[in-house]
C-alpha cells in the first residue's frame, strides 16, 4: 500500500472557511446549501440585525456579491485523520521502545555468553 498524505486529506476534506465579500470585504453569509454547493452573498446586515445605511435586501451589491464554493468538508474524515496519525505515532514509538529492548536483550546475552566462556576456561584450568 502506498503511503498516505495526511495534509492532502486534509485540506481536501477541511470545511471551506467563510468567504469575505469581493466588493466591501465583509464576511458574507450562507444563501443557500445544496448539497456540497454553497451559495454566499453579502447580505448588507449590520451588527444590529438592521441592514446598514443605503443598503437594501436583495440590492446591486447583493447580486454582485453572489459566489457558489463546493465545500466537501468532512468532519468524519478529519476525525479519522486524527485517529490514524495517532495510531502510526504510538505504532513508531512502541517499535523504538521493542528496537531499545532488543538491543538490551542482545547485550545481555552476549554478557551472558561470555560469563559462561570465563566460568568454562576457569574450571578447565583447575582440573
Amino acid at each position: 500500500m502506498s503511503e498516505i498524505n495526511y495534509q492532502a486529506l486534509r485540506e481536501r476534506y477541511s470545511p471551506v472557511p467563510v468567504p469575505k465579500c469581493p466588493i466591501c470585504g465583509e464576511e458574507m453569509s450562507i444563501q443557500r446549501i445544496s448539497g456540497a454547493q454553497v451559495v454566499y452573498a453579502c447580505s448588507g446586515y449590520g451588527d444590529d440585525g438592521d441592514f446598514k445605511i443605503g443598503r437594501t435586501l436583495a440590492d446591486e451589491h447583493y447580486e454582485k456579491s453572489h459566489v457558489t464554493v463546493l465545500d466537501v468538508g468532512d468532519p468524519e474524515v478529519l476525525a479519522l485523520l486524527d485517529w490514524l496519525e495517532t495510531k502510526d505515532n504510538r505504532i513508531a514509538e512502541l517499535e523504538k521502545i521493542a528496537t531499545d529492548y532488543a538491543l538490551k536483550f542482545q547485550k545481555a546475552q552476549d554478557a551472558l555468553k561470555y560469563a559462561a566462556l570465563l566460568h568454562s576456561r576457569t574450571a578447565q584450568l583447575k582440573y
